[in-house]
């Protein structure tokens, strides 16, 4: 489809949400049928492994096909470290299905992570593709976190789960954002609510379930996360936020990964016909001048003006984000 408005640099931003994460396969599926296309991706966590392997080319009936082909022994190894999995099996699975750099990428991508030292947000754009998606996805306490270019890095959704300013340093200047944060507001139920001791037990190890203590400190961290994606999209909206709240669907919700897709579709689809489709979210805007062409890519921009150019870029987007290699 012809996009209207030739200078159009179009965004696409995934957040972080782990198994609720897939509700981005069904984003992308719609999009796709809308006859979407994305000039720069940027995502954190799941988002950012997703993210990753549509700006390698992968469609999303191809990451759906992936997403039901991997089991849990592909991608998780036992830890005595700082977390429950050490990530080298995660590491392999992104080495298989990826590029080693971002710069064999087919479209300008970027990663979020943190420094757990500094409490930065770092966003990576160039070099070691596989270490920056694999720590972006290290979710604390599961995964160890990753060394990469002298910093300690683990998971991006500790400090922007829904990274729009990352798109916008890309060089976006129309984003569409898919956002599966998990919801501020929930329903708390006590042990005796949820069956019997064998029921949840055995509800816990299909992880149909959590531990009344994993429950506290999941929610916990829901909780901080959805204020923070709020206050953050004050500062940096899309122009297109698809929202999915999904109460029924965790982190963890690995086995419904179907029901979850199907729930991004749909949400997906409220979306764009709000937006009045695709080519209504594209609409030009009266205070801008058709025809031009298009910005440069922001890798492009980068060889070219040097890092320091690209940090003041940064600062001026966001304070306490660090592009990898500053």
């Amino acid at each position: 489809m012809e996009r209207p408005g030739r200078h159009l640099c179009v965004g696409l931003v995934l957040s972080g949400g782990g198994a609720r994460g897939f509700a981005h396969i069904g984003v992308l599926r719609v999009l796709e049928r809308e006859g979407a296309r994305f000039d720069v991706i940027a995502g954190t966590s799941m988002g950012a492994i997703i993210g990753a392997l549509y700006a390698a080319g992968r469609r999303a009936d191809e990451i759906h096909e992936l997403a039901a082909t991997t089991t849990w022994r592909d991608v998780v190894d036992l830890s005595l470290g700082t977390g429950v999995f050490k990530g080298e099996r995660l590491h392999a699975f992104l080495q298989e299905h990826l590029p080693a750099t971002f710069e064999e990428l087919e479209a300008p991508f970027a990663a979020v992570t943190t420094d757990i030292e500094s409490g930065e947000e770092v966003v990576h754009t160039e070099g070691d593709l596989i270490s920056a998606v694999r720590a972006s996805a290290s979710f604390p306490g599961a995964f160890d976190p990753v060394h990469l270019d002298g910093r300690t890095l683990s998971d991006g959704g500790i400090v922007n789960n829904l990274p729009v300013a990352a798109a916008l340093l890309l060089g976006a200047n129309r984003t569409i954002a898919s956002d599966v944060t998990p919801p501020r507001q929930s329903v708390y139920e006590t042990p005796e609510e949820q069956g019997s001791w064998w029921e949840r037990m055995v509800a816990t190890v299909r992880l149909e379930r959590r531990s009344p203590m994993a429950q506290m400190l999941f929610r916990a961290s829901d909780i901080m996360q959805s204020m923070l994606v709020d206050i953050r999209w004050g500062i940096h909206p899309a122009d297109l936020r698809i929202k999915m709240t999904m109460p029924e669907y965790r982190i963890e919700s690995f086995p419904a990964y179907e029901e979850i897709i199907t729930e991004g579709e749909r949400a997906a689809e409220r979306a764009l016909a709000a937006a009045g489709g695709w080519r209504g979210f594209l609409a030009v805007q009266d205070d801008e001048e058709p025809g031009q062409p298009a910005e440069p890519r922001a890798r492009d921009s980068a060889a070219a003006h040097g890092p320091r150019a690209a940090l003041s870029v940064v600062a001026k987007l966001t304070s306490g984000m660090r592009r990898q290699g500053e």
